[in-house]
């Protein structure tokens, strides 16, 4: 079930407003974090565009419950939930591939990028959730990922490494096309993800088995 349109009370200064500081918070949790830092430069060339808010199933249950965050990823956990019912959301899978309850309770955003609401070629930085319980079958995509954790845990599965259990403020990067998934058991996750080199504009694919 999608949740209400957005407010009409708002128009779209007040809708850019929102993707402002959406992006100040995540470029404050960037500056504050040495590993995001080392993975890549803050973008200096963002444009912002005006997209057609998406919603899908998944946004009322990051509403309800987007985990818990730290100290340092508040900001971002609530810039993220304040925007988000503007933001053009995506799916990515179809339902034979991850089926249906998956899609009900999951979902990505470009926040920048070659295709986001800010315009650069020089990164692609996106936001995504994933409800309790869900399995993210294992998958791969040519340019290297950050995760970052905003809010909630997961356990991360990659190709040639041991599986971690990460929570709000820790971090994951995965090598260019290395297999890897993910799991959620008693809590969702938010996550800020960012992607560098060839493919940035090109979706994830599942992995073969």
């Amino acid at each position: 079930m999608l949740i209400d349109a957005p407010s009409p009370l708002l128009d779209a200064n007040d809708i850019r407003a929102l993707f402002d500081l959406a992006l100040l918070a995540a470029r404050d949790w960037h500056a504050t974090c040495p590993v995001q830092q080392g993975f890549a430069p803050w973008p200096e060339d963002l444009v912002y565009v005006s997209r057609e808010a998406v919603q899908i199933p998944g946004l009322a249950h990051m509403v309800h419950d987007p985990g818990a965050a730290s100290e340092a990823s508040r900001a971002l956990r609530d810039a993220i939930l304040a925007v988000a019912p503007f933001a053009e959301w995506r799916l990515t899978y179809t339902e034979d591939e991850v089926g249906a309850d998956f899609l009900q309770r999951f979902g990505w955003f470009e926040l920048a990028g070659p295709e986001g609401h800010f315009l650069t070629d020089h990164a692609r930085i996106t936001v995504g959730f994933w409800g309790a319980n869900l399995y993210y079958p294992r998958h791969q995509h040519e340019p290297e990922e950050l995760y970052t954790i905003v809010s909630g845990k997961a356990l991360f599965h990659a190709d040639g490494e041991e599986d971690q259990a990460l929570g709000a403020g820790a971090t994951r990067i995965h090598a260019a096309n290395q297999p890897h998934a993910m799991t959620t058991s008693d809590s969702p996750i938010l996550t800020l993800v960012y992607w560098r080199g060839a493919g940035l504009a090109d979706p994830p694919r599942l992995t073969a088995a």
